[in-house]
């Protein structure tokens, strides 16, 4: 957890432009380039869209010091997208679009649920420690 800003630094909102750009990027190589989609504008601005929020949000709870959500949110859209683009390579009679962003939003939602968790628990413990 070295590699991460302080809590509220001014690094977080370097890593929310570059976060959300990666997803970004991610995103629309997923559909225009895996799947072959012709290239619409407005599909590239909601990916944009979606992205910058989700990385806003990350990122904000980092800026805050949640640091276990921003990494097991990070772990759960890693897995995610991979699996998203796994589904890619299954012959699916056209579903493959619909069922790889659904994995990928089922373990970015289940990444930041279970950093939600972790985050709770070590609260809890931070606050028996001092109240003894």
């Amino acid at each position: 957890m070295n590699i991460m800003p302080p809590v509220k630094s001014k690094s977080w909102f370097i890593w929310f432009g570059v976060y959300g750009l990666v997803l970004w990027m991610l995103l629309s190589l997923y559909r225009f380039a895996f799947l072959g989609q012709s290239m619409d504008i407005i599909i590239v601005l909601r990916f944009a869209l979606f992205a910058f929020v989700v990385s806003g949000i990350l990122n904000g709870f980092g800026w805050l010091g949640a640091r276990y959500l921003w990494l097991l949110s990070t772990a759960g859209i890693t897995l995610g997208m991979i699996l998203m683009y796994a589904y890619t390579s299954r012959d699916l009679q056209g579903w493959e679009d619909l069922a790889g962003f659904l994995t990928f939003v089922v373990f970015m939602v289940g990444g930041f649920a279970i950093g939600l968790v972790v985050e709770g628990i070590n609260l809890i413990m931070k606050r028996q420690r001092r109240n003894p």
